[in-house]
């Protein structure tokens, strides 16, 4: 991919994630993070992970990579559990991909750019209690889509798409300049 781009971006994206920490995941959780620093060892560019669904953050924040993506739509509080984490994550340079524009049709209908700055603020909010200023958590964020929108139609995923850019317009507007 270098070739093609000297900056490159690769997610880890293990749907099993979620599974951390129950009676169906036969990995102790002690060893995830060395399972995914062998996988990240071979990943040259920015190391990205991806997770879906609600899990063990503090696990996976203690691996190093670049840029945690996760469905903040539907699991924001989740990882708000974990503020202690996502403080050290941002001070060691982190990103997060904030999945806040949902990719199901009918949640997808409900929405405005208003209410999901809304909603990401709400969500960002309590890392502020911690000590991480409103403006870092900004600056090392990204907006993108809850997950995948392969289950949006044409015009569904278009939708996603403008809101996920005027909203990343917006909040850098307001925060960044």
């Amino acid at each position: 991919m270098k070739e093609i781009s000297p900056n490159t971006i690769i997610f880890v994206d293990e749907p099993y994630l979620v599974s951390l920490g129950s009676v169906f995941t036969p990995i102790p959780e002690e060893k995830v993070p060395v399972l995914l620093e062998e996988v990240f060892k071979g990943i040259k560019g920015t190391k990205g992970l991806h997770c879906c669904g609600n899990t063990n953050w503090s696990v996976l924040l203690d691996t190093k990579f670049d840029i945690l993506s996760f469905d903040a739509y539907n699991y924001a509080s989740s990882l708000s559990t974990h503020s202690d984490k996502v403080k050290s994550f941002l001070e060691r340079g982190g990103n997060i991909a904030w999945g806040i524009v949902p990719n199901e049709e009918e949640a997808l209908a409900k929405e405005s750019l208003s209410s999901l700055r809304d909603r990401l603020e709400e969500a960002m909010a309590p890392f502020t209690k911690d000590g991480v200023r409103f403006k870092q958590i900004i600056a090392q964020g990204l907006v993108t889509p809850s997950c995948g929108l392969e289950g949006l139609s044409t015009a569904g995923a278009s939708l996603a798409l403008e809101l996920t850019a005027k909203l990343s317009r917006d909040l850098r507007s307001r925060y960044v300049a």
